[in-house]
């Protein structure tokens, strides 16, 4: 690769401020395009995510720093600054915005409000470094500096144990959304506590099994019943195919749920499907064409359309038409195959659970 892991990684660790990375980062992001070509998907996948970890480390140290210079003090209790989203996945593009979020110790009795004080300074200093970066701001708003993703394990529990009990869409989309969790800064015991609860209580209900599933089985159809891809119809990207919303996010969807079934605690999509095959949970033909089918829809996801605009990289997630080689188009369509047998396969399996709990 032109731009090697080892030497980026001495660059970001000798690096004393912000524009220096930033700088750093925009030399990759134009030089690294015709690097999907030349590697595997996988070993492109750990690349580009090895980057994203330590440009993010760089700015929760930053402002750990600026916190202690300014008379904060250092953190006052142990935290861990978590990912969400293609980041707790180790699954990011170039291009990704930012999911993320806190998790700090209870306080001592006394010191909630004072504890709360700095982490949420804390929260906005780290959001507003990685925006500097480059990062976009979560659509959603699942960032740090927001108090509902930011907060002591007490606080998580309450708030995880509410979306739980009242199942709607959107607590099972932000349930989802820890699902994916990863610690990449900080104290990794703490952010277990959440994957850890989600599991238990979900492993013995009927309900949630069932929400998780229909929020799975919501998808973007890009392969018709002709077998043939199904383009963007209008604006910029018309032509194109929606490589993220039609074959990426259905895919990572229905393996988190099988994970979820199994009681797995791996975040990424390829190390669930590692987990199931070592551990005989699925058939290995199941899991060698699930891997196949992920790493081609890395690849291809890997060449969306994408542009630098105000200040940040951002991407549809549609491949462009031009680009939709005769060789590209079967690959895809072997891929969006293979995501619809499995989404009737977790149909089934979780169909099939719910039956036996009855």
């Amino acid at each position: 690769m032109a731009f090697h892991l080892e030497e980026i990684r001495a660059v970001i660790e000798s690096a004393r401020d912000i524009e220096t990375l930033r700088g750093l980062r925009d030399r990759i992001h134009e030089g690294a395009r015709s690097v999907p070509q030349e590697t595997l998907p996988e070993d492109w996948n750990e690349w580009i995510n090895g980057i994203h970890d330590r440009l993010i480390r760089f700015a929760v140290s930053e402002a750990e720093r600026e916190l202690a210079e300014s008379g904060l003090g250092a953190p006052p209790v142990r935290y861990a600054m978590l990912l969400f989203g293609s980041g707790g996945r180790r699954e990011q593009t170039m291009w990704s915005d930012q999911d993320n979020g806190l998790i700090y110790e209870n306080p001592a009795p006394g010191l909630a409000e004072q504890v709360r004080l700095y982490f949420e300074t804390l929260g906005s200093l780290i959001v507003e470094k990685l925006f500097r970066l480059g990062y976009p701001p979560c659509e959603g708003n699942v960032m740090c500096n927001q108090p509902l993703w930011a907060q002591s394990v007490d606080g998580w529990r309450s708030t995880l144990d509410a979306w739980m009990e009242d199942p709607n869409w959107e607590n099972i989309r932000y349930l989802l959304i820890v699902g994916d969790m990863r610690c990449i800064h900080g104290d990794h015991e703490l952010a277990g506590v959440l994957k850890e609860r989600m599991h238990e209580r979900v492993a013995g209900s009927r309900e949630l099994l069932g929400a998780l599933l229909r929020n799975t089985l919501r998808r973007k159809v890009s392969l018709g019943v002709l077998g043939n891809l199904i383009p963007e119809r209008f604006g910029e990207d018309m032509g194109g195919i929606d490589i993220k919303y039609g074959a990426y996010i259905p895919l990572v969807n229905a393996i988190r749920l099988l994970a979820i079934r199994h009681g797995l605690l791996e975040s990424g999509t390829l190390d669930r499907i590692g987990a199931m095959q070592r551990r005989g949970l699925e058939e290995e033909k199941l899991t060698v064409d699930w891997r196949n089918a992920f790493d081609t829809v890395l690849r291809l996801r890997s060449l969306t359309s994408s542009k630098l605009e105000d200040g940040y990289y951002q991407s549809s997630g549609v491949l462009p038409g031009a680009l939709l080689t005769k060789s590209r188009k079967q690959e895809l369509k072997a891929a969006l195959r293979t995501g619809q047998k499995l989404h009737k396969y977790v149909e089934k399996t979780i169909h099939a659970m719910e039956t036996d709990k009855r």
